[in-house]
């Protein structure tokens, strides 16, 4: 059965706003624009971890980038030429999404400068967030905005609210940042996105993708992917449905993207494990990383063909040449195939 593709928050006539430390100071800085390229492919890349859904724990993101050995105990970058893939939803349910950001913006340049990257790609909590959609924000949170408006909060309006609305808007220090961002990339074959991709998606390109995605952030476009309810960032066929129902579906967007397999996060998985299905043609990498999940630390780590999966007591082959993929736990089913 197929998806549709209608939005899945409301539209905000007023665009977007973001939110920055610096926001003001920023403002020579010119804002990012939808026809700005966004680099979304990468060949030759030895070693690629991957961590997903983070909402706002910045002490688990921390520890499990230590514990895949991309940082220091200071939180420096020591991963060198590796790439790091967060598939989205830094933000929301905990207070501390602006450290998340901070950290991971940080890590961004240093990463660059000793050849490898940080690709932290759009979720839906992300373009929520920048709708003005505040539904998942925690009060905490929200108050740490305060500062970042030059105009206090309306009467009777939350604490925070107008420096949220500023600092995820296209001025904004984490919007503007944000703006800059693919929803999905490839790297030697290997698509990463927050949700999962279907092969009906008005793109035939990667960047035609990120452009349909992306358009939903930048005032005076047509509704976009970042909102549709069976675009990158909301669809979960791949990870609850049954396999048969999607294999051939699976297959067909793989061909269209070129890639050989997809890294997804956005789909809890119960046990704190990361799922394999699709005899490894499908990952999914949300483990439940934040204390508000259950804090089970994880991260997959790609070199070529092998895929390991980093847990704290330790690391587990997920995928050789001669390992096949075991059926996975997912939310409200004993066993998804």
């Amino acid at each position: 059965m197929r998806s549709s593709f209608l939005p899945a928050t409301a539209r905000l006539a007023a665009g977007v706003l973001l939110f920055a430390p610096l926001c003001w100071a920023a403002a020579a800085e010119a804002p990012p624009r939808l026809e700005d390229a966004v680099p979304d492919s990468f060949e030759g890349v030895e070693r690629v971890v991957a961590v997903g859904d983070v909402h706002g724990d910045v002490e688990a993101l921390t520890e499990v980038l230590r514990l895949a050995g991309l940082i220091d105990e200071k939180g420096k970058w020591i991963g060198g030429k590796a790439h790091l893939v967060q598939t989205g939803d830094i933000v929301d349910r905990a207070p501390r999404t602006r450290d998340c950001f901070e950290l991971l913006m940080r890590l961004e340049q240093e990463a660059l400068a000793a050849g490898g990257r940080v690709h932290a790609l759009l979720g839906n909590h992300e373009v929520m967030n920048m709708l003005g959609d505040i539904r998942y924000v925690a009060p905490e949170e929200l108050a740490s905005y305060a500062d970042q408006s030059p105009s206090p909060d309306a009467p009777g309006a939350p604490r925070g609210l107008a420096g949220h609305r500023v600092a995820f808007g296209l001025e904004g220090r984490y919007g503007r940042w944000l703006r800059r961002h693919p929803a999905v990339v490839r790297i030697d074959g290997t698509l990463f996105m927050h949700g999962g991709l279907q092969p009906e998606v008005p793109a035939k390109t990667l960047a035609e993708l990120n452009r349909w995605v992306r358009q939903d952030l930048f005032p005076g476009n047509p509704p976009g992917g970042g909102t549709a309810q069976g675009g990158p960032l909301w669809f979960r066929g791949y990870a609850l449905a049954p396999e048969a129902q999607w294999e051939a579906r699976l297959t067909e967007a793989l061909s269209l993207f070129g890639a050989k397999r997809m890294v997804m996060g956005h789909t809890t998985m119960r046990d704190g494990r990361i799922g394999v299905r699709f005899g490894g043609r499908t990952l999914f990498i949300d483990t439940g990383l934040s204390t508000g999940y259950g804090r089970h630390l994880a991260a997959l780590e790609i070199r070529g063909d092998r895929l390991t999966a980093i847990y704290p007591e330790g690391r587990v082959e997920l995928l050789t040449p001669a390992v096949k993929s075991a059926p996975v736990k997912a939310p409200g089913k004993k066993v998804a195939r």
